[in-house]
């Protein structure tokens, strides 16, 4: 025996929309990002005038691309939870793969890669403690800078052209934010789970 319709307009209200295929536009840029952290470490670590403007644009261009995954997904209604846990995930792993190989060839020191590393590491795990007690902490500006600064100093360092003190300098800067809004993120974490 059939089911009664539903009244006019009732069903579009009281069926859950399905979630958008994880394979879309803005999740193949996420994945492409991803992919292009060997290429740039390849690229220093071989050396050249030429692989240093590659590593230089092509890192560039990933960075472009974590703006543009966001508005293509917001866009395109694409917006998937494999696209919101992997997106962050790729920030991290450009900006921290690419520090990393700097400290390597030794154009930037390795106690300001652990700062990051140990920040981002610590941030991650208390935002799975939240969620697994149905909290979840959005980004902040603090953080949303933080970020910023880090793409603007590898960036810095990076580029095959430009006085060495303004890029040591960014990186300062970005180290700063860093801490800042780590010490940020554990205060209003410490809110969220009292308040759980």
């Amino acid at each position: 025996m059939s089911e009664p319709a539903a009244p006019a307009g009732q069903s579009a209200r009281s069926s859950p929309a399905p979630e958008p295929s994880w394979w879309n536009w803005a999740n193949a840029l996420t994945l492409l990002r991803v992919l292009l952290v060997p290429v740039i470490a390849w690229l220093l670590v071989a050396g050249g005038a030429s692989r240093q403007w590659w590593a230089f644009g092509i890192f560039v261009f990933a960075a472009l691309t974590d703006s543009i995954d966001g508005w293509v997904a917001r866009r395109s209604l694409g917006v998937t939870r494999w696209g919101q846990l992997a997106d962050p995930a790729a920030d991290k792993a450009l900006i921290v793969g690419s520090l990393a190989v700097l400290a390597f060839l030794g154009r930037l020191p390795w106690w300001a890669v652990a700062v990051i590393v140990v920040r981002e590491v610590a941030v991650t795990v208390q935002r799975a403690v939240l969620l697994r007690l149905g909290q979840v902490m959005p980004a902040s500006r603090f953080g949303k800078a933080k970020t910023v600064s880090q793409v603007i100093a590898v960036t810095l360092y990076l580029a095959p052209v430009g006085p060495r003190w303004i890029a040591d300098g960014a990186l300062m800067v970005a180290v700063a934010l860093t801490v800042a809004s780590g010490v940020e993120y554990a205060f209003r974490g410490r809110r969220l789970v009292r308040g759980a």
